[in-house]
Formats: C-alpha cells, sequence, structure tokens
C-alpha cells in the first residue's frame, strides 16, 4: 500500500506526522507524494487558529471524491483539530475511516492496526517488506535535523489558546529516551536536533530540568547544532540561559513569544508575565550571549485591545528589536475563555493594526540583516538547487546558527552537498534573506 501525508499547523505535527509515517512504514507501506498514487491518505491537523483548522476541514471535504474514484482507500484524521471535533467527525465527515486526537498520537500504531485489520488482511499483503517497530532515528529523523519530542501537553490556560484541551497537561519523556533519540538521529545522518515541546523549557523528570537536559544533549558524540521550540517567558530564567550560553551545540537563536506589549492584555490573555520581565529576559539574553537571534509571536484584535494597547505591541517591538516575528490577527477558537468574551475589535481594525505591525516587524528584520553583512556566519546547508532565471547556475540554501536564510552562489568545481556545515561571507541583505560566498579552506 502507498500513503500519502499532508500536516498543517506547527513544527510539533511536523514531529507527530514523522512518527506516524514511521508507524506506516513498518507496516509495509511507502510514502508518494501525490494523492492519485495514495491508497491512504493521513491528514494530520492544527486547531490554534481557526484558518488552519478550515484548511484541513476543506481538505477533507475534496476528499470525499478520491476516496470513491477507487476501492479501498483510506482516509485518516489526526492531530489537534481531530482531538476538537472526535465526537462529531463521524457524522459530519463520513469519508473518515480513522480519527486520532492529539492526546492519543503515542498509540497511532495501535489504532492503525485496528483499522488495517478491520479493512483487509495487511500483514499477509506487505509481508515482503514488513519489519518490525521502528528505530527512535526512524521516527524523528527529516533530512538532516532530528526532531525529538520532550513532552506533550501544556499546563498553561492562556485564554485565547485550543492547546491544553486538544493535548492535555503536561507529560515530560525520560532523559535517557530523549538522548537515545538524539544519538539515533546522529547515527543516521542528523547534524541539528531540535527539541519540541509546548512549553519546551518547563521540561523536568525525576529531579532534572531543562538546562540538564540540554547539558546532556551537548555532550553526545557527532551532534554540531541543538535548538529547541517553543520556550515560555515564564521559564526563561537565569540558570536557563547561563546554560545556553556555555553550551557550544546550542544554536544563538531563542523563539520566545511575547503576544503583546500591553500588560492589561497580557493579563487577559493569562500569560503569567508582564511587560517588563519580558524585557529582562531579552536583555539577559543579549548580555550573556551578544549575538542571539530574537524570534517572537505577537497578535492583534485581542478582546477589549484599545489603539493604547497596540501601540505599546508596537514601542515593545521596537525597544526589543526583533530578528523576527509571526503576526497574527486574533480569532476566537470554540472551548477557550476568550471566546466567551466579546470579540469587539473590529475585523477592519484588526487587519489595519496588522498591517502596521508587518510594517515595523519586517523593516527591522531588514535592518538586522543588514548588520549582518560582511560577517562569516557557518550554515547548515539544506539543498542545492538552480534558481529560475540564473541559467543553470547552482545555488546552496541553509540556515546560519541565528536561523537566518543564506544562500550561496556555487562555482563549477563545488563539492558542497546538503548536510554540509560552511563558513559563508555575508555579501547581501533582501529583506531577512541574506547572500553570500562560501569562504576558502
Amino acid at each position: 500500500m502507498k500513503y500519502h501525508v499532508v500536516t498543517f499547523g506547527c513544527q510539533m505535527n511536523t514531529a507527530d506526522s514523522i512518527e506516524m509515517s514511521a508507524a506506516l512504514n513498518a507496516k509495509g507501506m511507502n510514502a508518494v507524494s501525490s494523492l492519485e498514487e495514495a491508497d491512504i491518505v493521513l491528514v494530520n491537523t492544527c486547531t490554534v487558529r481557526q484558518q488552519a483548522e478550515h484548511r484541513a476541514l476543506s481538505l477533507l471535504g475534496r476528499l470525499k471524491e478520491w476516496k470513491t474514484a477507487r476501492e479501498g482507500r483510506l482516509v485518516i484524521l489526526t492531530g489537534c483539530a481531530a482531538e476538537r471535533i472526535k465526537d462529531e467527525v463521524h457524522w459530519r465527515m463520513p469519508q473518515v475511516d480513522l480519527t486520532v486526537g492529539a492526546k492519543d498520537i503515542d498509540r497511532f500504531s495501535q489504532r492503525l492496526d485496528e483499522l488495517l485489520g478491520d479493512s483487509f488482511d495487511w500483514r499477509s499483503e506487505t509481508s515482503e517488506s514488513f519489519t518490525e517497530e521502528p528505530s527512535p532515528a526512524a521516527r524523528g529523523t527529516k533530512g538532516f535535523v532530528a526532531y525529538v519530542t520532550i513532552m506533550r501537553g501544556c499546563n498553561y490556560s492562556c485564554s485565547y489558546c485550543i492547546v491544553p484541551a486538544v493535548r492535555g497537561r503536561e507529560i515530560y519523556r525520560p532523559l535517557e529516551t530523549i538522548l537515545g533519540e538524539v544519538k539515533a538521529g546522529v547515527e543516521s545522518g542528523a547534524k541539528e536536533t531540535l527539541l519540541l515541546g509546548q512549553t519546551v523549557n518547563s521540561y523536568h523528570h525525576d529531579g532534572r530540568d531543562f538546562s540538564e537536559l540540554l547539558t546532556q544533549i551537548d555532550r553526545v558524540p557527532g551532534l554540531k547544532r541543538t535548538r529547541f521550540i517553543s520556550p515560555h517567558p515564564h521559564y526563561m530564567n537565569t540558570r536557563t540561559i547561563d546554560t545556553i550560553a556555555t553550551l557550544p551545540t546550542v544554536c544563538e537563536h531563542v523563539h520566545l513569544p511575547v503576544q503583546s506589549g500591553s500588560d492589561l492584555i497580557l493579563k487577559r490573555m493569562r500569560r503569567n508575565y508582564d511587560r517588563v520581565g519580558y524585557i529582562k529576559a531579552v536583555n539577559y539574553l543579549r548580555e550573556k550571549i551578544p549575538n542571539v537571534s530574537v524570534t517572537t509571536d505577537l497578535i492583534v484584535g485581542f478582546p477589549g485591545e484599545t489603539e493604547e494597547d497596540f501601540k505599546q505591541t508596537l514601542t515593545l517591538v521596537g525597544e526589543i528589536g526583533f530578528d523576527s516575528a509571526y503576526c497574527f490577527k486574533y480569532s476566537p477558537r470554540p472551548g477557550t475563555t476568550a471566546a466567551e468574551s466579546v470579540d469587539d475589535v473590529p475585523r477592519q481594525t484588526k487587519e489595519e493594526r496588522l498591517a502596521r505591525l508587518l510594517e515595523a516587524t519586517e523593516a527591522q528584520a531588514a535592518r538586522r540583516a543588514s548588520q549582518m553583512v560582511g560577517s562569516v556566519q557557518e550554515i547548515l546547508t539544506e539543498e542545492i538547487l538552480e534558481l529560475p532565471d540564473t541559467k543553470g547556475i547552482q545555488w546552496a540554501t541553509g540556515r546560519t546558527r541565528g536561523n537566518w536564510n543564506v544562500r550561496c552562489q556555487l562555482d563549477i568545481n563545488s563539492i558542497v552537498k546538503p548536510g554540509d556545515l560552511v563558513a559563508v561571507k555575508l555579501t547581501a541583505a533582501h529583506g531577512r534573506s541574506l547572500e553570500g560566498n562560501i569562504c576558502s579552506a
């Protein structure tokens, strides 16, 4: 059998899709890149924002025709939206054969067995290619990055966020298990490990915290880079920052969601920190790691947000000097506390504020990028490609330790390949993207 995976949402969902794909592989199935080739389609959903959920449900609607076009096709719905609407899926969308919510991802292989056992004798049909359960490396390695989930769920109750409802309370994986997956990823060719969790820096297990985890991972032979996402400002304390500053593999990039610059809005969001505390954490980060790249998430149009509240977000952006920001309009999510409030910021006002915020953050990111021109940065090469209208010239693309995208023109004798770590002198900035030349050995 052949399967096709469609993933919506965050890197946690990407990691879950890799894990579920490995379970499908272990049953002798093969991944394909198109719907038409597939016998099974797995739709891994997000519900953090209405748009992401709507896109997934729209795809499921289109899959009705796909399923009836060939007998035996199966549709699997997984992830956060699946968790939120699991009680109504089968009467709303009878084309769905299996629903596995975000809280049940760890049981995906078992649930898959139940589905396939009801459908056909999959063991006999795939006996030639059947293997045992996947290794840790198979579960989480994509390209040259090992995705390693260190925790699931969230104990916070941010008033706008559906994640705690669909992913449950925090569960932490044993440090030894995490180290095993990091080592297996390196053995399978990964140069970088990306640690994943809803509040990743709240990690603790058997008396060992996130700082201890980072320290142990830093000692894994052959590992070149460690990243993590997404930390919560409340847990970005001096111990964590001091540890990050001393570990060679931990990259100089911290994505630290702030959401708003207004204390009043932060309180209504139940974010458990204030503006001064956030700024203090960022300042300490930059004191200990002067070249750190700080990125963030921002929401405009939260219920009750006044023009003055929004201006405080703009002034925070100017004061912090973010390297990049993901900016969103607030949309109410059913089941959250904020959804019970009147969505009193008009749509036009949200769009106007979002445009102003994007203008400010993008201009700031462009300035930060231009300041890097002339420096030498290490990049992890991700692709070798030919760009349109470049007459066959090849380019290497990759990311710096600070998570900046860089492209480099290759000469005809270049031996650079994906997965290589190379030194690049930056020569130009195009918005937040950078261009450079590979330094001679």
